[in-house]
């Protein structure tokens, strides 16, 4: 397990990371993309679109 400054260091990053690929994909959620495999998490209005990128990445990560 990483210490705590290490996951909240990388959690920020992941969060970056789903807000620069939310931009680039302008503002579209991933489950709009081709072949995407179905997003990880429950969607709802409440959800923004950067959050289903984070899920999504997380859920590639932990696949491998």
């Amino acid at each position: 397990m990483l210490p705590e400054r290490n996951e909240n260091t990388l959690e920020r990053a992941l969060e970056k990371a789903a807000k620069i690929i939310c931009t680039l994909q302008f503002g579209r959620c991933p489950v709009r993309e081709e072949n995407f495999p179905g997003c990880p998490s429950a969607c709802h209005e409440d959800v923004l679109p950067w959050q289903c990128w984070v899920a999504y990445l997380r859920a590639t990560v932990a696949a491998t």
